[in-house]
């Protein structure tokens, strides 16, 4: 469900969850973020899911590889999809979660991205409660330091994307994404993660045992129902 307003009124809505094409919700985040540009005083919140497949960020295409080892996993039923926000190569399909947040800095602050990055960590960890931490985690995908963790393993990566805004130069807009495990991660989704980094000539390998998904009996629909409110106050 994408959420949509000025950042002084509420939002309202029955928490749903898009489902579509990994590359036709990518290209819907940039223009969330183009939007935002030109009306900064606008914020979004969109929960989506995808068919399987796996996104890259766009650094790797310089690899001399990557055309083939891209072709090899869509042959395995894997189609590679690019990200414009940085971070390193993840799964989508059943059981993964995504939010983008999408809104503007105030006039005239300059971006600050542990700070930026709270507002996006911060609510998924609230929504989490006990247990829920922050940093690196060695053998997860798309590791950094500030994944969300619980108890002690790996549940959401994120990623952000700023740009100047076009509407207001003393102020920038932010596309600031995560991606949840709402269910264990397949050893099918991190096979296919190592398949494609080996193709790439990466020496680094993904571990299924380094991530966790919502605790037993935590609903979908009532965590995302929790992660929107704790959203509401975060900008």
């Amino acid at each position: 469900m994408l959420l949509t307003g000025k950042k002084s009124l509420p939002w309202r809505g029955r928490h749903l969850v898009d489902f579509l094409d990994a590359g036709e919700a990518l290209s819907r985040e940039m223009e969330l973020l183009d939007h935002v540009s030109h009306n900064p005083e606008h914020r979004h919140l969109w929960f989506w899911e995808s068919p399987r497949c796996l996104v890259s960020p766009k650094n790797l295409t310089n690899k001399p590889q990557f055309d083939e080892a891209s072709q090899r996993l869509a042959a395995e039923g894997w189609p590679v999809n690019l990200r414009s926000t940085g971070g390193d190569v993840t799964p989508q399909g059943t059981g993964i979660l995504n939010v983008s947040h999408v809104y503007a800095t105030r006039p005239g602050k300059q971006v600050d991205l542990k700070e930026e990055y709270d507002r996006l960590c911060t609510p998924i960890e609230k929504a989490l409660g006990s247990g829920a931490s922050r940093g690196w985690q060695p053998g997860a995908f798309c590791d950094g330091e500030y994944n969300v963790q619980l108890n002690g393993l790996k549940f959401a990566g994120t990623a952000m994307r700023i740009r100047r805004s076009k509407a207001d130069r003393s102020r920038n807009a932010i596309l600031a994404h995560a991606i949840m495990l709402i269910d264990p991660v397949s050893i099918e989704a991190i096979d296919a993660i190592n398949r494609f980094l080996n193709a790439l000539g990466e020496e680094r390998q993904i571990d299924l045992s380094a991530h966790t998904s919502l605790p037993g009996g935590y609903l979908k629909k009532d965590f995302v129902a929790k992660l929107t409110g704790a959203f509401e106050t975060c900008v």
